[in-house]
Formats: C-alpha cells, structure tokens, sequence
C-alpha cells in the first residue's frame, strides 16, 4: 500500500468537517546542515464537531477512521522515518482531546530531511522529492530554500464541489529558525522576525492547490 501524506491520513475526517485546520512545518537550521523537524496537523477549532463525528461509522459515503486507525497510520510512519540514516530523536503525539497530531525529529543533513518528508508521500512523489529535493542547502553560499514539486490542482478538480469547502478556511504555515540572521528572502510573502533568525509564511490551502501562492523560498543567510 502507498503512503499517504501525513495531512490525507484525516482527509476522510476533514472532509466530514467542512471547518478549518492548519498544518504547521516548523525547521530549526543548524550552520553544519543539522537540524530538527516538527510537522503538526491540527484540528482543534473542528474538535466539538470532530467529537460527534467519531461516534458514527460513515458520513456521506465517507468512513470516519477510528482513533486506533490514525494512532496505526501514525506508527507506521515513525517507523519508517526511524529507519532513515542521519535521523535520530523520532517523536510523536496524539492529542484527541483537542485533535492536535504531531511527529518530530532530528536531522543530521537536508538529504535525510527529505527522506523524512517523503514517507509522507506516495512512491511517484517520494522519487520526485529525492530528485528535485524539498529541502536545500548551499554551505558556500549560505542559502537554505525550500522547494514545492506537488500539483495539486488536477486531483483537486476531480474532487465533489462539497468537499472542496474543507480548504476554504485551512492553510499550511512554515517556520524555519536559523542561528545566523536572514538576509534576505524571494518570497514576498512571508515574515522574518525581529532578530533576523526565524521566518514564517502562512499560506491558505486554496492558494495552493490552485497555484495562486507558493511556500517556495530562497533564503539568503549571513556567511
């Protein structure tokens, strides 16, 4: 069986939703190319909805999947990434109270970053992010970017009209965290913080399954 992207583990659930929910990428960068990952999934402002939802078998022709289902998907995900050289430290959570998921670790090089970022895809797409590489780092000159290689917009137009409400409201934030300051950065959109060594971007899902917006980004830091 293929693997499924960490956020179409709860498609089935969203769907059923039709509310909002945010998936959170956050990277801190070492200067050496290390780092750690953490990839949240929340859905804490549909969990009252959530709650009734779980309690039913299907909704329109959907299956609602089971806490021991996600909890399974899940595991079966980290067990994959521990498996993944140059990975260390693999985590996750599951809070069903507020529906918040998440899965975290250590990276030793942005090669085994995109490792890990491929068992959340399928065969097809996992060999493209190996290929294209979501994740760069150019040591001489310092530019760490983030790449985009998914076109969602064909798999989202064979999708019904209803059950493309779910994306109204839902977005895809990043953070990235650097121990050098940025000095610049290509997309126009998104923030660098204060002191220079965080960024963030917060996308609707929209924007991107519709090509409208990117999370793509070149970063530029000090040398």
């Amino acid at each position: 069986m293929q693997k499924k992207r960490f956020y179409l583990l709860f498609f089935g659930l969203l769907i059923l939703c039709t509310s909002c929910f945010e998936i959170v990428e956050e990277v801190s960068f070492n200067k050496d190319g290390s780092g750690h990952i953490t990839l949240t999934v929340n859905l804490s402002k549909s969990r009252t909805k959530i709650n009734s939802i779980m309690l039913l078998d299907s909704v329109n022709n959907y299956k609602v999947p089971s806490k021991i289902t996600i909890n399974n998907k899940i595991a079966s995900i980290v067990q994959e990434i521990k498996k993944t050289k140059g990975i260390s430290n693999v985590k996750n959570s599951s809070n069903f109270n507020e529906y918040i998921f998440t899965i975290s670790c250590d990276f030793t090089n942005v090669e085994a970053l995109n490792t890990v970022i491929s068992n959340f895809s399928s065969k097809k797409d996992a060999a493209l992010i190996k290929q294209q590489q979501h994740f760069s780092f150019n040591k001489s000159d310092n530019i760490f970017a983030r790449n985009y290689h998914y076109n969602l917009s064909k798999e989202f137009g064979k999708t019904k009209m209803e059950d493309r409400k779910v994306f109204e409201t839902a977005s895809l934030t990043t953070i990235y965290r650097f121990e050098t300051p940025i000095i610049s950065s290509k997309n126009i959109e998104a923030k660098i913080s204060g002191n220079k060594k965080a960024i963030m971007l917060r996308v609707n899902a929209q924007d991107i399954i519709k090509n409208k917006k990117s999370i793509k980004n070149q970063i530029q830091l000090q040398k």
